[in-house]
């Protein structure tokens, strides 16, 4: 699964970035990366942690209705018992009361992928919801939420569920260039497989980010 994901967002990144160069008619979109400086905390001994996460997203619109969004996310976390917590998303996403670019309300649907302890991974169904809020000149305000209702079950894991909530500021200071300010908080709950006992996961912080929008 997570093979399958990975080379659908690259073919997607592709796309991305060649209607980037040509900026076609009805398509708008942007590709970007960004730096999360998140704390990590778990229900283990070593479970507070202060983590750099590097992020890279890529999303197109197809006249403002249609839209395919992908995101990578490789956390650091060497120092715990999860490892590295990387995260795949892909979805497609349907825009409503949409008054231009940057006013709308969106909702979406797709796929997740985690790496979790010792190398296992959970896949499963994501849904989300996004708002922009436009303002004057090239600067609009944003809020997402995402939910995955049921991921996976590991050898180690049951009941895995997460909750990803994101708020911003987007930028366009030149014809191309977009900056982004914001906070990231992202959730995992689970049911250990072997003692019974639920637990659960968070990050959170503030994140910065540039890329290229058309």
């Amino acid at each position: 699964m997570k093979n399958k994901i990975i080379t659908t967002f690259a073919l997607l990144f592709g796309c991305l970035q060649c209607q980037s160069l040509y900026a076609l008619g009805p398509i708008d979109g942007e590709v970007g990366v960004a730096f999360w400086n998140n704390h990590f905390e778990a229900d283990i001994a070593n479970g507070e942690l202060d983590v750099g996460t590097t992020l890279a997203h890529g999303e197109v619109w197809l006249f403002n209705e249609w839209g395919v969004r992908g995101a990578y996310y490789d956390s650091d976390l060497e120092e715990s018992e999860f490892s590295n917590q990387n995260r795949t998303q892909l979805e497609v996403r349907k825009r409503f009361l949409s008054l231009g670019d940057n006013n709308f309300l969106a909702f979406g649907a797709g796929l997740e992928n985690i790496a979790l302890k010792s190398g296992q991974e959970s896949d499963g169904l994501r849904f989300s919801a996004e708002a922009r809020l436009g303002l004057p000149s090239t600067v609009f305000l944003y809020g997402k939420a995402a939910w995955s209702p049921s991921l996976q079950s590991t050898s180690e894991f049951d009941d895995i569920s997460s909750n990803e909530v994101e708020v911003g500021v987007h930028f366009t200071p030149a014809p191309f260039v977009s900056l982004r300010l914001g906070y990231l908080q992202y959730e995992l709950n689970y049911t250990n497989a072997v003692s019974g006992v639920d637990g659960d996961s968070a990050s959170s912080g503030f994140f910065v980010g540039a890329g290229v929008h058309w």
